[in-house]
């Protein structure tokens, strides 16, 4: 069994012996208590049974639930995650169930006899004459594989989500959709537990109760819908016919508790394993998603492009030099359009590079408050708020929004989390060279994905009163010119090759290593070079914080992470150098994790 004891050596099975009383009780994927070395008892979790006892084989203690943790496919997936992601398999299963109440476990145990839920709630039915989906088709057939999906602007999501998961029901098999977590919620993820309310709602908002009430009765085979951030996709269902990864480039879906898994590379191991369908949305594809296309392993499902290019939002680029100074560092035509949406009882969306507050000893400083405050005195009739992390969390809701038209100045998390107002089809983007000039990996897919988040929120085709206004001396990047297009393939085919030269993903993929003492950091690139063999290229160790970092660009990241298990496990037996993994890392700059 594996016990549960946070140390990367004593990643592997120890055999105990089961007393008589038990043995009924004992299988795979119990939950049990053992006692382990000094300690007096630790959990465990059965993971077999051993052909021999060793002499020196200690009781089992007890049975702690009547629930299995896993089956023999949860194991395999779970043993699976932590040799991708360069983790171990109790944590991995840390991640997949939710923290036990015991309550529930008698509770649902009492039920099992009864009556079975289907996941399949109340839905309308098609309309007779209704066009045909392909999507909806191929999970009908029972097709496997993996499809990404490019909707058409403006498109309902979440009613073809929802058509999916009925048709996967249809062929008597479940389905998982899996959206990214924020504080305002999904519309896809929404429209799911409308359309299924006896769905399993692994949504990680939710209590501990409800959770583990949801995944147990997944245990148990009662429901066969299951809906959720990215933990949904490690949730207990056999007969999977469909899962689906809304917006699979939102960070979101990356796990940050090792290991660090994507919620999109999971979902197209199990939906290959079980001959599922994994079908993965987005505007702008990741680029792993693209990886996949270009090797034959995920499929391209994308709208007609004369339909696309007449739904798409209107996008105007202005430089902001070319009139002169303004104030609020809006071009004229910017600030025209903020005019018209609040005149026409509209309110406008002023994205800005910087959150906090006005600094008097920097006035040109395009931050929230700044912008705010500028805006306050050329429009004193209208109301001027901020939406940044000084003023309100991102994604929630702030209590004046909706009450009357108005400016809302915010930060890239405003956009990434929920348009912050219902009704705002404006927006104004300042300080587009900022975002193009991070000194990121991903800074100019990142800036054109927000770019394009924002800009649906503008309403769909020409004739819409609604736009986008994005100020930028630098027009002819490609990002900017694929959003006035609204084609991520023109961005891609422009991106790809600086990507190449640069041996970032995907030609090359990263794998970032991590440790709190400077000191130690040395002795961690010697280990990381001796592990990873001369193919590697190592970047650093730079000072991070208080710590120390290490980039590793390599051909697999599967093979690296495999081949770092050694170098963690010696390093957790003798203490050092104490480090931590993210194997294909959103962000290589970002600030230091805390380190374990």
């Amino acid at each position: 069994m594996l016990v549960d004891v946070p140390l990367f050596h004593l990643d592997r099975p120890f055999t105990y012996r089961v007393p008589e009383a038990l043995q009924g009780a004992v299988h795979l994927g119990s939950r049990v208590k053992v006692p382990f070395g000094g300690r007096r008892r630790v959990d465990g979790w059965v993971v077999g049974r051993a052909d021999e006892l060793p002499t020196d084989a200690r009781d089992l203690l007890r049975v702690v639930s009547p629930l299995p943790a896993f089956g023999p496919g949860e194991l395999e997936l779970l043993r699976w995650i932590a040799d991708r992601y360069a983790g171990t398999v109790v944590d991995a299963l840390r991640l997949a169930v939710p923290p036990r109440v015991a309550a529930v476990d008698a509770a649902v145990t009492g039920e099992a006899s009864g009556p079975q839920a289907d996941g399949r709630g109340r839905r309308e039915p098609r309309p007779a004459g209704a066009g045909r989906d392909p999507l909806v088709d191929l999970v009908a057939a029972g097709r496997g594989g993996a499809v990404y999906w490019r909707p058409l602007p403006g498109e309902d999501r979440g009613a073809r989500v929802a058509a999916l998961v009925e048709a996967a029901l249809a062929a008597g098999r479940g389905a998982i959709v899996v959206t990214p977590e924020v504080a305002a919620g999904s519309a896809v993820g929404d429209a799911v537990r409308k359309a299924f309310p006896d769905a399993a709602d692994l949504a990680s908002d939710l209590s501990d109760r409800r959770r583990y009430r949801a995944w147990a009765e997944l245990r148990h085979g009662r429901r066969l819908v299951v809906v959720g951030g990215r933990s949904a996709v490690l949730a207990p269902l056999p007969a999977l016919g469909l899962v689906v990864i809304d917006d699979e480039a939102n960070f979101a879906h990356k796990e940050q508790r090792t290991p660090r898994f994507h919620a999109r590379e999971v979902a197209l191991r199990r939906a290959a394993r079980g001959r599922a369908l994994c079908v993965l949305t987005g505007t702008v594809p990741s680029p792993e998603a693209l990886a996949a296309m270009q090797a034959g392993q995920c499929r391209l499902l994308r709208p007609d492009r004369a339909a696309e290019r007449h739904a798409r939002p209107l996008v105007e680029v202005v430089d902001p030099d070319d009139e002169g100074p303004t104030a609020a560092r809006l071009h004229p035509r910017a600030l025209a359009a903020v005019r018209a949406a609040l005149h026409r009882g509209e309110s406008a969306y002023v994205l800005v590079p910087r959150r906090g507050a006005a600094d008097p000893a920097e006035p040109g400083a395009r931050t929230a408050g700044q912008v705010a405050a500028e805006l306050a005195r050329i429009l004193p009739w209208a109301p001027i708020w901020r939406l940044d992390r000084e003023v309100v969390d991102p994604g929630m809701m702030p209590p004046w929004a909706g009450q009357l038209p108005g400016v809302i100045v915010g930060t890239v998390a405003g956009v990434k989390d929920h348009p912050p107002l219902t009704g705002c089809r404006t927006v104004v983007v300042l300080g587009a060279d900022t975002a193009l000039g991070q000194a990121e990996v991903r800074a100019a897919e990142d800036a054109y994905r927000t770019w394009s988040r924002a800009a649906a929120w503008c309403g769909h085709g020409r004739a819409s009163a609604g736009r986008l206004v994005l100020q930028t001396r630098n027009g002819g990047h490609h990002a900017v010119q694929a959003l006035v297009r609204w084609d991520p393939e023109f961005f891609w085919r422009h991106e790809l090759p600086r990507r190449v030269e640069l041996r970032f993903p995907p030609a090359r993929r990263l794998v970032l290593a991590e440790g709190p003492d400077p000191e130690e950091a040395a002795a961690a690139r010697a280990a990381l070079a001796a592990a990873l063999g001369p193919k590697a290229e190592l970047l650093g160790p730079a000072a991070m914080g208080r710590g120390w970092r290490i980039i590793a660009k390599v051909e697999d990241a599967e093979w690296a992470a495999r081949a770092l298990r050694p170098v963690l496990t010696e390093a957790s037996r003798t203490g050092g150098p104490r480090m931590s993994v993210d194997v294909e890392p959103l962000e290589v700059l970002a600030a230091p994790r805390q380190t374990t």
